[in-house]
């Protein structure tokens, strides 16, 4: 379904007033064209916010019949949102990293399906509620899925190697065929994780992001990929067997972090390899539901044993696989990945190529 402006702003005016304490009124004005005081040119109404017994806050709504994650540098250039004069952006649904862009530029945001956010200093008002996290117009549903080892690939790609990067040299680095490399990165940039030039190279990769989105998607402990185990003599005792094995293997998780960025004392060993009960065998380790210190995971594609490191004789992952991979850890997992990938933010002479 297409909203007209009205429609739409009525609704979403019809949302943000059933949230409002109790006794609080609004009402609405239509903007004075090219007022150059404030970017009112851009703006479809004025919404006015009272509270019993004070002056009416007031907030711009913008409208937009649809709102994509790259349109909000737009919207940010064009309205400029400050505390004293705050904008609402409305549409009838508001992704969440169309959420997290907005609230990162300073706009307020509401959709029908009840994602709201606005901030008011006078009077003084806070509301974040949410909505639907998916679109709920079939028809405005398009393929944005981050699953399987080619957008893996793609996504491990984009992370280690440092941009300005072709679409072919990109699709031939992940392993993947141009025509798939194309629609991921037009979604991508969509979602403004990347920026590309019209039919020209990818020129910026917004990476934490990008690994936080593909996060969503993937996990080693997702569809029984990892199994858990409990080093009797703890994680120390395994790493120093790592050492003497003949078998191909990748360390991951928190141990891995630790060794760049380390938070605390790791807790869980992550270790890829290809023949999971040999190398269990071979660690000495126990399986266990409860208190497990060790994960052994089969990898998703073979890219987990690409651009890895050493360590004191330790094949050690990549860092973007780290900070994928503790992202979806259990745990204080996704607090080490934020921590590694501030140490990763850094530093990325050390590890982008």
């Amino acid at each position: 379904m297409v909203y007209p402006d009205n429609s739409l702003i009525a609704d979403v005016i019809d949302i943000v007033a059933g949230k409002l304490p109790s006794g609080w009124q609004t009402a609405t004005s239509a903007p004075r064209k090219r007022d150059k005081a404030t970017p009112r040119g851009l703006i479809d109404v004025i919404l006015k916010i009272r509270r019993p017994g004070a002056p009416a806050g007031l907030v711009l709504i913008e409208a937009k019949a649809r709102l994509e994650p790259k349109d909000v540098d737009y919207l940010a250039a064009a309205l400029r949102p400050t505390p004293d004069q705050p904008v609402l952006v409305a549409a009838p649904f508001i992704s969440p990293r169309t959420q997290e862009r907005l609230k990162a530029k300073g706009f307020g945001y509401a959709d029908l399906t009840g994602n709201v956010r606005l901030s008011l200093s006078e009077p003084g008002l806070f509301i974040e509620t949410t909505g639907a996290s998916e679109n709920p117009e079939p028809k405005l549903r398009e393929r944005k899925s981050l699953k399987g080892p080619k957008a893996g690939r793609l996504i491990r790609a984009l992370s280690d190697f440092r941009p300005p990067i072709g679409l072919r040299d990109l699709a031939k680095r992940a392993g993947v065929d141009p025509g798939y490399a194309s629609r991921v990165v037009d979604f991508l940039n969509r979602e403004a994780l990347i920026a590309r030039t019209t039919r020209g190279p990818v020129i910026s990769v917004e990476w934490p992001a990008l690994l936080r989105r593909w996060s969503q998607e993937y996990s080693p402990f997702r569809r029984q990929r990892a199994a858990m185990y409990l080093a009797p003599r703890g994680i120390s005792a395994v790493v120093e067997k790592l050492k003497s094995t003949s078998m191909r293997f990748a360390v991951s998780g928190s141990w891995a972090a630790a060794q760049v960025a380390p938070v605390a004392p790791p807790r869980l060993l992550l270790v890829y390899v290809d023949k999971p009960a040999a190398v269990a065998a071979e660690l000495d380790l126990r399986p266990a539901d409860a208190g497990a210190n060790v994960a052994i995971a089969t990898p998703f594609d073979p890219v987990v044993y690409e651009r890895t490191s050493k360590k004191s004789g330790i094949t050690i992952a990549a860092l973007s696989q780290v900070a994928a991979d503790l992202l979806t850890s259990p745990g204080r997992g996704p607090n080490e990945a934020e921590a590694l990938m501030e140490w990763m933010r850094e530093h990325e002479d050390v590890w982008r190529a």
